[in-house]
């Protein structure tokens, strides 16, 4: 389903081989940005800063506009990245290049190796006569510490049914690595998510990249954990979630002590209205290997602000820190969303189980003790008393 997603890439050392904006300014300025750069990296400056440092200093040195083109013209794209480029297009996805570099070489690289196509949003400088003039279009609408935020730009541009994909290397993709559900890593990026203990998928070069984003894309992977994947809703599924609602430890605590107990009609009928359904994004939760686990539902935020997400696992998978990792990745990908919302959940009051995983996630109760009635043409369900439980996404 490879209409189910948006992907973005880097440009320095990702569709590059080199990172040719850092290799660009050090190379006609004399090394006289390195100072500069040491303190973006070491984070005493923002990017803002750097990048407008270094264009003051590369205007006292003011290199010719022939020798720039040869440097452009001699630096290689990463192996494997115009195959990439043409089987994305293949299947009519267009990819969005971001960059906290210039457009200035950007543009010009591009050009010369036949990627003009491409989208790309970065930052701007008018170069004449050796001097460059920067701009920052999106310093001010992103998170005020990146000149180009690449995650503001994926929050914006990402359908929020859809999985955005990111590509990168390098210190500027932090942000984006938060905001992406998939995240392929090399280099720096790799380091940070390794440190941080946050999934990604690593690689060397674009072939690599395109031969598992295939196998991504035929699974229908919306997210990866440490352990778990989650899955967009499919039929293929159906059977699943059949045993997985008709289990009575899994649903009692909703009022359902023998299972949902429907008709195969009905079960249909609920399918459909998955596949339909514009408030919620529907997944299931596969292991590495494929075996399906349960399942997850990432709630649109309602008028409050409010997320009602949910999460149900086979039994066999209780007390095995399966449940704090589905539930760590549902609030990563509804925090990257909608930043703003709250998470709510109804756990019944006898789920100590629940209770006690919904405490250790950060949420807290709000309000008293509340009581479900089912309706009367439901014979099968029982009331349920529970308790609101509220925790902010970030």
């Amino acid at each position: 389903m490879p209409s189910a997603y948006s992907i973005f890439i880097d440009f320095d050392g990702t569709v590059t081989e080199n990172d040719v904006g850092y290799e660009l300014f050090k190379r006609f300025t004399n090394s006289g940005t390195e100072p500069l750069v040491e303190k973006y990296r070491t984070g005493e400056i923002n990017s803002y800063q750097c990048l407008s440092g270094e264009c003051e200093i590369w205007n006292a040195c003011k290199p010719s506009p022939a020798d720039i083109d040869r440097f452009l013209e001699a630096q290689p794209v990463r192996r494997g990245f115009g195959q990439f480029d043409y089987y994305l297009h293949s299947l009519n996805i267009n990819p969005i290049i971001l960059s906290e570099g210039f457009d200035f070489y950007i543009d010009k690289f591009l050009s010369h190796h036949g990627l003009s196509h491409l989208a790309r949003i970065t930052n701007r400088a008018d170069y004449e006569n050796g001097r460059l003039n920067p701009s920052f279009p999106y310093f001010g609408a992103g998170c005020g510490v990146c000149s180009n935020c690449k995650g503001y730009h994926i929050n914006k541009l990402r359908p929020p049914k859809m999985c955005a994909i990111f590509i990168g290397d390098g210190h500027s993709d932090r942000h984006a690595s938060r905001a992406a559900d998939i995240v392929f890593a090399r280099s720096y990026l790799g380091e940070i998510m390794t440190k941080s203990g946050a999934a990604f998928v690593p690689f060397d070069d674009f072939a690599e990249i395109m031969m598992k984003m295939e196998n991504m894309f035929s699974d229908g992977i919306f997210a990866i954990g440490e352990r778990l994947a989650f899955v967009y809703f499919s039929p293929r599924h159906h059977d699943s979630f059949r045993e997985l609602w008709g289990c009575a430890e899994v649903m009692k605590f909703v009022g359902y002590p023998n299972g949902l107990g429907w008709s195969s009609r009905r079960y249909d009928r609920h399918f459909a209205d998955m596949e339909c359904r514009t408030d919620a994004i529907f997944l299931a939760i596969e292991d590495k290997a494929g075996l399906f686990l349960g399942e997850a539902k990432i709630s649109f935020p309602d008028r409050d602000g409010c997320c009602h997400h949910d999460l149900k696992l086979f039994p066999r998978f209780w007390d095995k820190s399966v449940g704090f990792e589905a539930w760590r990745m549902i609030l990563e990908r509804a925090g990257a969303r909608w930043p703003d919302a709250k998470a709510v959940v109804t756990p019944s009051i006898d789920n100590e189980r629940a209770i006690g995983l919904y405490q250790k996630l950060g949420f807290q109760f709000s309000g008293d003790i509340e009581t479900w009635e089912p309706p009367k043409e439901i014979a099968n369900a029982i009331p349920v008393q529970y308790r609101k439980m509220v925790r902010h996404q970030n």
